[in-house]
C-alpha cells in the first residue's frame, strides 16, 4: 500500500538499536554507526509484500509504517532516500529521510565501515519495533531545541507521537459491544490528508464541497473549564411580536470570549488555544435560530437553512453575558434558537471527556402579530462594543459574515 504526500515533506520516525553494551563514558558512536550499515542492509531485502507486525523500517529507498501487517509506503520527496541514520548524542538510530550524501557522511564520522567493523547479526528490531520506541531522542535540531525550530519543521518529533494512536481500541476490556475499530497511526495521522485524495485541503477555506483539514484538535481544557451557555432573554416559550427588534442576552461560563479569527481565511486552520491564565478555551459563541412548522415539530431541521445567525465576537462583560439586537425582528412563525459554542478559529469546543453536559444551549419561541401579547425588549451593543445585527440568507452565511 503506498501513500502520496508533498514532495518535501520530511517524515522521520526513531528506533531503538540493541547495540553491544561495552561502553564507557558515552563511547556508542561507533556502535550506533554499525548498528546503521547492518539495518540498512537489511532493509535492501525488504518489499512492500514483506510481512511486519510493528514498527518502521525502508522499502526500496521509501519510508514504510508497519499497519496492521502491511508496509504502508511513503515517498520521501526528491532527491531524499529512506535510511537508517546512527544517532549523534545518544545510543541508537534513527529511520528517516535524507539526501544519499548525507548518510554517507553520518556513517563515516561514526568510524564505522562496510567491511571489517561492523558487527553480525541484526542490532536493531527491523519489523517488531515497539510502540514505545517512537519515543527515543531525536537529533533532529527542532528536538533538542523545540521553542526555535519546531512549528516551522517538517519533522514530527518523536516526543509527540502517541502510541495508543496504533490501537484501534478492540478487544479491551472497555470495549462495548458494536464498537468499530478505530483508524490507526504510528505517526499521528500527519499525512491522514494524503489517503483523501478526491478531498481539497481545507486551507483555512469554508470549503461548502467539503475538504480535509490537516491541522491538529489543539489543546483540551480541564474537566473543570468546560464551556457552557445559556439564554437569558428571550426566554424559553415565549412570545414576541412580529417584525420588532428583539434582544438576545446570552450566559457564558468557562470561555475566554472575544477571541475570532478572520472566518474566510482561517477557518478551522489552527489548533484549539487555551487561556495559560485561566485555563479556559480561547474563543466565542454564535446563535442561530431556525424557523420551526410548530413547536411539537420532529421532523429534523435542514442545517443550510436558518432564519437569523450571528457570531458574538466580542467580550462578555462583567456578569459573563453577550447581548445582540434581532434587528427588524422575525415574521410570525415558531422557531428554535441555539448556541454555537466555539474556538478561535471557529471550530466547535473540544472538552476533555466523552460523558459531560451540553456545552450548547437551545430555546423555542413564538413569534405573533402585534398586539397579541408578544414583548420584548432591545439592546444595541455585546459588552461594550457596538455590534450592527447580522440577518442571513435562508441557505448560508453571507460572504464575509462573522461566524
Amino acid at each position: 500500500m503506498k501513500v502520496s504526500v508533498f514532495a518535501t515533506l520530511v517524515l522521520s520516525s526513531f528506533a531503538t538499536a540493541l547495540p553491544c553494551l561495552k561502553r564507557r563514558g558515552g563511547s556508542f558512536v561507533l556502535q550506533n554507526g554499525i548498528d546503521a550499515i547492518n539495518l540498512n542492509n537489511q532493509f535492501k531485502s525488504l518489499t512492500a509484500s514483506s510481512p511486519c507486525t510493528s514498527g518502521n523500517a525502508c522499502v526500496n529507498g521509501e519510508f514504510a509504517q508497519c499497519v496492521n501487517g502491511q508496509y504502508v509506503l511513503t515517498s520521501c520527496g526528491s532527491g531524499l532516500t529512506c535510511a537508517a541514520l546512527p544517532l549523534v548524542n545518544s545510543a541508537g538510530t534513527s529511520i528517516t529521510c535524507t539526501t544519499q550524501a548525507d548518510l554517507n557522511s553520518r556513517i563515516a564520522a561514526t568510524g564505522a565501515t562496510t567491511n571489517g567493523t561492523s558487527t553480525t547479526g541484526s542490532p536493531s528490531n527491523v519489523t517488531t519495533t515497539s510502540s514505545s520506541a517512537l519515543t527515543a531522542t531525536s537529533t533532529t535540531s527542532s528536538e533538542s531545541n523545540p521553542s526555535s525550530s519546531a512549528q516551522t519543521s517538517l519533522t514530527l518529533l518523536s516526543s509527540l507521537v502517541a502510541p495508543n494512536f496504533a490501537k484501534n481500541g478492540e478487544n479491551v476490556n472497555t470495549s462495548e459491544a458494536g464498537e468499530v475499530p478505530s483508524l490507526t497511526s504510528t505517526n499521528n495521522f500527519i499525512n491522514f490528508c494524503a489517503t483523501l485524495s478526491n478531498l481539497p485541503i481545507t486551507d483555512g477555506e469554508q470549503i461548502k464541497g467539503g475538504s480535509c483539514n490537516p491541522a491538529p484538535m489543539g489543546a483540551i481544557p480541564s474537566t473543570s473549564n468546560m464551556p457552557s451557555a445559556k439564554f437569558v432573554s428571550p426566554n424559553n416559550l415565549a412570545v414576541l411580536p412580529a417584525d420588532t427588534t428583539f434582544e438576545v442576552t446570552l450566559a457564558v461560563q468557562g470561555l475566554e470570549t472575544g477571541f475570532f479569527v478572520n472566518a474566510d481565511t482561517n477557518y478551522f486552520s489552527a489548533p484549539q488555544q487555551i487561556d495559560p491564565t485561566s485555563g479556559q478555551i480561547q474563543g466565542h459563541a454564535h446563535f442561530v435560530i431556525e424557523a420551526l412548522e410548530s413547536l411539537t415539530q420532529t421532523t429534523p431541521t435542514n442545517p443550510n437553512k436558518f432564519a437569523f445567525f450571528l457570531g458574538l465576537n466580542g467580550k462578555a462583560d462583567a456578569k459573563g453575558q453577550l447581548y445582540a439586537n434581532v434587528t427588524g425582528g422575525l415574521p410570525e412563525g415558531t422557531y428554535r434558537m441555539s448556541t454555537i459554542m466555539s474556538a478561535m478559529n471557529h471550530q466547535p469546543a473540544l472538552v476533555a471527556v466523552a460523558q459531560h453536559g451540553s456545552l450548547d444551549d437551545q430555546i423555542y419561541f413564538t413569534v405573533v402579530a402585534p398586539g397579541q401579547n408578544g414583548t420584548t425588549t432591545t439592546t444595541t451593543s455585546i459588552g461594550s462594543s457596538p455590534l450592527p445585527a447580522t440577518a442571513s440568507g435562508d441557505s448560508s452565511v453571507p460572504t464575509g459574515a462573522s461566524t
